[in-house]
């Protein structure tokens, strides 16, 4: 037994080593689990990414499927568009029409024409020398139908194969017409004629459209265009029309013989080559030797204008400079000058303005305090004071004014324009001056 001793020190000894081994053994227990939940987590991910990856490879097989999808109706109507352009199934169709023409109408007529015989035939049989009859009356129409194809190729004039087809056409039709009503009634009669003309004259019409669609290469964007800009220049050109056509009248009423040149200028020159305005500023200068809308009658009244304009200006002892500020005060300040009250300048009706006697009156009563805008109060700038010394006369110029009244023979014909123009110029209260200056003193008494 004491073989088998151990003393407290290696049993505990002992029961660590155990315990050692167990936490050991727990340790690796639980890096495994770890482990294993690592590599299912892993495993997991891997799953997901490979679903994210098909998911992305399914979506671009879809757009790729859909794209395809796309393509294909794309070329579809591509297709669509080009037979729509070419006219195929318009081809098409009239080659159905005629072939069907065809099966109606030959069997109709090979049946009629073999049951044809004598009167005097007791015993007839099958007429079988009238059995090409059919064919040739039936391709009678086609030799029409292919000269005119012949012909658009050449370059050759359609128009007597269109005369062929018809006559021809018309011809077996009305032959077709006639067996038909009697052997079957109207309705299969009418029946019959049409299959037998309808082909070929549909067959005209689609190698006509083939004619103008090989003439014209636009498509049909181009075209829709094309066909839009015509509309709205013609209806442009209406509108200018109009607007000429009453032009034309209000010019015939206002000036007739100004007009009839003008009518002569047009129909003298090409068709385009002047325009209606060049052609009326031409009439006026023949007419008148002025500018457009300036007759000698206007200016003479311009003129007249001109000198009672002036002839007012004097009497008021007021020149146009001296009009234009007045003008412009009265805008500036209103009709009642401003604070101050009423001023100088002239206003459209009542006894101000400068064909009254309101211009001196108001002169006179006009305010003693002298004022930035005139020298008393708002005067008019025009207006002389006594105070301001008056520019004494030139004796050249005094002289220039007396020839200028001998040369018109009266001294009554002197006006402050006439003046300033023979003196080069000045104000015209100087001008006034001058004239009854040369009035008043006679060369001889000078």
């Amino acid at each position: 037994m004491s073989s088998e001793y151990r003393s407290w020190r290696e049993r505990d000894a002992d029961a660590a080593l155990i315990k050692a081994q167990a936490d050991k053994t727990r340790a690796e227990t639980e890096r495994v689990k770890q482990d294993a939940v690592a590599g299912e987590a892993q495993t997991q991910t891997a799953l997901l990414a490979e679903k994210v990856q098909q998911a992305k490879l399914m979506k671009q097989l879809g757009d790729v499927a859909e794209k395809a999808k796309d393509d294909k109706k794309a070329r579809r109507a591509k297709r669509r568009e080009q037979r729509d352009e070419d006219g195929a199934t318009f081809k098409i169709l009239v080659n159905v029409v005629m072939a069907l023409g065809l099966l109606a109408a030959l069997p109709a007529q090979i049946s009629y024409f073999l049951g044809l015989h004598r009167k005097d035939d007791k015993d007839p049989g099958l007429a079988w020398t009238l059995a090409p009859i059919p064919f040739f009356l039936e391709l009678l129409a086609w030799v029409g139908v292919m000269g005119t194809r012949w012909a658009h190729r050449k370059g050759l004039p359609r128009w007597p194969f269109w005369i062929l087809t018809a006559t021809l056409a018309s011809l077996a039709g009305y032959i077709n017409w006639a067996h038909g009503v009697t052997e079957f009634g109207p309705v299969a009669g009418y029946a019959l004629a049409a299959t037998s003309m309808i082909g070929p004259l549909l067959a005209e019409v689609r190698q006509f459209l083939e004619s103008k669609a090989a003439e014209d290469g636009r498509d049909l964007k181009q075209r829709a265009k094309d066909r839009r800009a015509a509309r709205e220049k013609a209806k442009a050109d209406r509108e200018r029309e109009q607007v000429e056509r009453a032009e034309d009248a209000r010019r015939k009423k206002l000036f007739p013989a100004e007009f009839e040149e003008f009518e002569r200028i047009i129909a003298a020159h090409p068709t385009g080559g002047i325009s209606r305005t060049a052609a009326w500023e031409r009439a006026w200068d023949t007419m008148h030797a002025l500018p457009l809308a300036v007759t000698a009658g206007s200016m003479a009244a311009r003129e007249v204008a001109r000198e009672a304009v002036e002839e007012l200006l004097r009497d008021a002892d007021r020149s146009p400079e001296s009009i234009a500020v007045d003008l412009f005060l009265a805008k500036a300040f209103g009709p009642n000058g401003g604070d101050d009250g009423s001023s100088g300048a002239p206003t459209e009706g009542g006894s101000g303005g400068p064909s009254g006697g309101g211009s001196r009156a108001r002169r006179a009563e006009a305010p003693e305090a002298p004022t930035a805008l005139g020298r008393k109060g708002k005067q008019g700038s025009g207006r002389t004071s006594a105070k301001t010394p008056e520019k004494p006369l030139d004796p050249a110029h005094i002289e220039k004014v007396r020839k200028l009244a001998e040369a018109l023979g009266d001294d009554e014909m002197l006006s402050a324009r006439k003046v300033r123009e023979v003196i080069g110029g000045g104000s015209n209260e100087y001008a006034v001056r001058l004239r009854d200056h040369v009035k008043n003193n006679p060369a001889s008494a000078n």
